[in-house]
């Protein structure tokens, strides 16, 4: 029987299924990667929901699912090799599916290594602000959130000094709280002649430290800008 061009392609067609699907990476539960042993070195599918991010700078956060919690290292996303983790705009309650191999690291850490991301799903907390997914909001003197900004501006204006030059005005300065709690990054950004500028920075400077946020489980630094007046 003479075989055809048609039939040279069907055949070679059912030669590549076997090997095709025996490359299609294999979905485990989380309880079910946890149990590879150590020196398995094939990557699997998980899915899960974002639990925590851990560390934007390193990609690592918990991925978990009905039957428990992973923690997932090092993960990039294939389709955006330019992007950093933070830039991939994941947050706690993100639905994932990811692609990476089990490791143990220092001897006790069970995890996935070099993870890559295969599917996003955004949930609930993606249309909230950054300050609105805060576990906690800045304090200061004991007040949180909008409270504990207006106690920080009633405390500068019953600290600030009349300008050396007797003006009268206000003064932009915008600032950061840092992890610390401490106040950085102090700048005059609008209004006030030099005189008033300057000692709207000296007071902001002086000030005592916050209560930093918490994102996640750790501090995290937060801006803002106060009206400081003369």
């Amino acid at each position: 029987m003479k075989i055809t061009y048609s039939m040279k392609k069907f055949l070679l067609f059912l030669a590549l299924v076997p090997a095709f699907c025996l490359a299609q990476p294999r979905q485990l539960s989380v309880k079910e990667f946890l149990k590879l042993h150590a020196g398995d070195t094939t990557s699997y599918l998980v899915q899960g929901v974002v639990a925590k991010v851990r560390s934007s700078s390193s990609g690592s956060f918990y991925l978990e699912d009905r039957t428990g919690t992973l923690l997932v290292y090092g993960l990039q996303d294939p389709a955006q090799p330019g992007k950093n983790f933070g830039q991939l705009d994941i947050v706690k309650g993100d639905s994932l599916t990811v692609l990476g191999r089990f490791t143990v690291y220092g001897g006790s850490t069970l995890e996935m290594k070099d993870g890559r991301l295969i599917r996003k799903a955004d949930g609930p907390e993606h249309h909230l602000s950054f300050y609105d997914r805060l576990e906690r909001k800045p304090s200061f003197k004991g007040k949180a959130g909008p409270e504990g900004l207006e106690a920080f501006k009633a405390w500068v204006q019953a600290h600030v000094k009349k300008a050396a030059d007797g003006a009268t005005g206000t003064v932009s300065v915008r600032f950061v709280v840092g992890r610390n709690g401490g106040v950085q990054e102090v700048q005059a950004v609008k209004g006030g002649t030099p005189a008033m500028r300057a000692e709207a920075v000296r007071v902001v400077q002086s000030a005592p430290k916050w209560k930093p946020a918490v994102s996640d489980g750790s501090p995290v630094r937060m801006p803002y800008t106060i009206e400081v007046r003369f």
